[in-house]
């Protein structure tokens, strides 16, 4: 028996939604002339850091510490001093789920002295619903597709051969979807900047997420003579 025809089209979505969590970065930084005094101070600023973020329990989610640094600072022609010493910095990774409060917990990070405040980056998390969603919208684009065509042919499907995520088909460098994460359209880098001096209006930026399939059908034998041509 001859292969039934088949039909082949690529399905897309793009939805945008609000992000699930914002990304800040704090860093703590202090100098002395002997390590051990650079230590101190480092670790009391970093404790003065630790008491503002418990202070905000219900709008942060996770607090994680992305390295410590500790180096000797040497003298050069464009110190002041002219003298030796240690430079030391605590740099964090704050994921803040409480919107509302964002704007002053960045506030009262930059208050502290020598802290350094950077962000925010809006992000959905990795195990988001809008992922399985725009999945299955994709597919339905494709069923979608597929059955317009066909029907321009006089025809209808009859049934799935392949599904598979973009370039899959053709090719073994697909990839499931394409994610777009855009960081904050609005970027921040406060130092010492008092809670009431910050007017920035802090808006959540709507996150880009899209997927593509591609699928081949079969379709019953056209009637191409009911195809009406323009």
């Amino acid at each position: 028996m001859p292969e039934p025809p088949t039909l082949a089209v690529r399905g897309e979505a793009v939805l945008e939604v609000p992000p699930e969590a914002a990304r800040i970065d704090v860093s703590v930084a202090a100098g002395e002339r002997d390590q051990a005094a650079t230590l101190r101070l480092l670790s009391d600023r970093a404790g003065a850091v630790d008491k503002v973020l418990a202070s905000f329990p219900d709008a942060i989610e996770k607090i994680e510490t992305s390295r410590t640094r500790v180096s000797p600072r040497l003298p050069s022609r464009t110190m002041h001093s002219g003298e030796a010493g240690y430079h030391g910095a605590v740099y964090h990774v704050i994921t803040v789920s409480g919107f509302d409060r964002l704007g002053e917990l960045m506030a009262a990070l930059a208050e502290q002295e020598q802290t350094e405040v950077g962000g925010p980056w809006w992000e959905l998390r990795p195990g988001s619903p809008v992922y399985a969603r725009v999945r299955v919208a994709a597919v339905s684009d494709a069923v979608r597709r597929a059955r317009d065509y066909a029907a321009a042919l006089g025809s209808e499907l009859a049934g799935l051969v392949e599904l598979a995520d973009s370039r899959l088909l053709t090719d073994s460098r697909g990839q499931a979807e394409s994610v777009t994460h855009p960081s904050a359209r609005l970027p921040h880098r406060l130092r010492a900047a008092a809670p009431e001096e910050f007017g920035a209006d802090l808006v959540p930026a709507k996150q880009v997420v899209r997927a593509v399939v591609e699928a081949r059908f079969t379709i019953v034998e056209p009637n191409l003579a009911q195809v009406i041509t323009t």
